[in-house]
């Protein structure tokens, strides 16, 4: 016999199951079955040694820590189907109850969806127009003309627009700054990709001749500890290039973008810019729209869900530092933060993405959104002709848990055009 009882939360219930002999009795005989097939005993065969011998052998703990597990575990699943709970993780399991293979009794604090009370086609977000300035067609144009350019080798001193090789190497307070330092890095000098005032120090060099010079980083550098710092470079000029561009015309346009004149070429590079740009807007657009039910749509979450994302963002960043040869220590030092704000970033963005996944959880319910077999197979149609020289995801793309991954996946791509729709009407 099994029964039990439920409590309620906010974003959680408890689930108190008690079960008797009768449904404790089938497990024992199953778990001491499986015990005893590896089970080696002087004269008795293996799998064939009394329940008794069992215990002695392995030890009363381990037996009945083995049975209580399979015991919970298959309560457990038979009281969820029964109470129709929809758990959305793992349980937290409390025995409460053990006598021996006659009665037991669990606690289960399981993760439910909470209750999620607003109106999504209350959320108005301007969606905003994409529009590609003709400064950006011309910077793509002389792109192209710069890799169509002549490279002609010259013993002249180094002047704007001229391309050149060199070594370098940054050191502060006559210790190497990390990543700034290469051998024979190629640079078009005035092009602004270096540190501001690294490259006009190259004007006027010329070929074999070294130079030391002061930079001081932007305010507003990305590496934290590099930020107003002064850093002192050694440059070697290895050779220098006059670059000659080709000439704007119509043999040009032909020859780089397959179109008949550069208005039409200018056109298609247009196109192309605003298709892209139009990809980027929508993707901003939507993360904009889930930004603004975070601060609107107010509910608890389950804390399992909190502290299961929070583990698995620190590993993803633990990963990350160490492919990137760092580690938190390293990483707290450059970014001049303390383990406590640390700890603080990554909960804050736990909690934003288990926020964001109820959110969606609940359009995909309230608006009764679903994925078809029929849509789940044409994505993985298009995937097979993608990766056809990939026989490692061809062999991916056939298994059952790809094809769950792909319908939430799928769902949650119709869940956001449903907020999409609302936000932008």
């Amino acid at each position: 016999m099994i029964k039990s009882t439920i409590k309620k939360g906010k974003s959680e219930l408890t689930l108190t199951v008690t079960v008797d002999g009768k449904f404790i009795e089938p497990y024992r005989q199953s778990t001491f079955k499986r015990l005893k097939k590896n089970l080696k005993v002087d004269g008795f065969r293996p799998g064939n040694a009394p329940d008794n011998i069992l215990v002695r052998e392995l030890g009363e703990a381990r037996v009945q820590a083995e049975v209580l597990e399979e015991v919970i575990q298959h309560a457990y699943e038979n009281q969820v189907r029964e109470q129709k709970i929809s758990a959305l993780g793992s349980p937290e399991i409390s025995l409460k109850k053990f006598v021996p293979y006659t009665e037991a009794e669990f606690t289960a604090v399981v993760p439910v969806m909470p209750e999620i009370k607003f109106d999504y086609k209350t959320l108005k977000v301007k969606k905003p127009a994409v529009k590609v300035p003709k400064e950006r067609v011309d910077e793509a144009i002389e792109n192209l003309r710069k890799q169509m350019a002549k490279r002609v080798a010259t013993n002249k001193p180094i002047k704007i627009g001229d391309e050149v090789r060199f070594d370098f190497e940054g050191t502060r307070a006559g210790k190497p700054v990390e990543g700034a330092a290469a051998q024979n890095h190629t640079l078009v000098v005035g092009d602004g990709t270096f540190i501001p005032g690294f490259e006009d120090n190259l004007v006027g060099l010329k070929e074999k001749e070294e130079k030391s010079f002061d930079v001081t980083f932007p305010k507003d550098y990305h590496a934290k500890d590099l930020q107003n710092a002064k850093v002192t470079f050694k440059v070697k000029i290895n050779s220098i290039y006059d670059v000659d561009l080709p000439k704007l015309d119509d043999e040009f346009a032909k020859q780089v973008s397959g179109k008949t004149s550069v208005k039409e070429m200018r056109v298609d590079i247009e196109n192309a810019l605003k298709e892209q740009d139009q990809a980027q807007t929508d993707k901003d657009y939507e993360n904009q729209i889930l930004a603004e039910l975070l601060k609107k749509v107010k509910f608890d979450i389950p804390q399992q869900l909190l502290e299961q994302q929070v583990e698995q963002l620190e590993k993803e960043m633990d990963k990350n530092l160490h492919n990137a040869g760092l580690d938190r220590k390293k990483y707290m030092e450059m970014q001049k933060t303390t383990e406590e704000a640390l700890k603080k970033e990554v909960k804050d963005e736990a909690d934003k993405r288990v926020r964001a996944a109820l959110i969606l959880r609940d359009v995909i319910a309230k608006q009764k959104l679903a994925v078809s077999e029929v849509e789940i197979d044409q994505e993985i149609s298009k995937m097979q002709q993608q990766y056809q020289s990939d026989p490692k995801i061809q062999e991916e793309l056939t298994h059952d848990h790809f094809r769950d991954d792909l319908r939430n996946h799928l769902l949650t791509q119709k869940a956001i055009a449903v907020l999409v729709g609302f936000a932008s009407a």
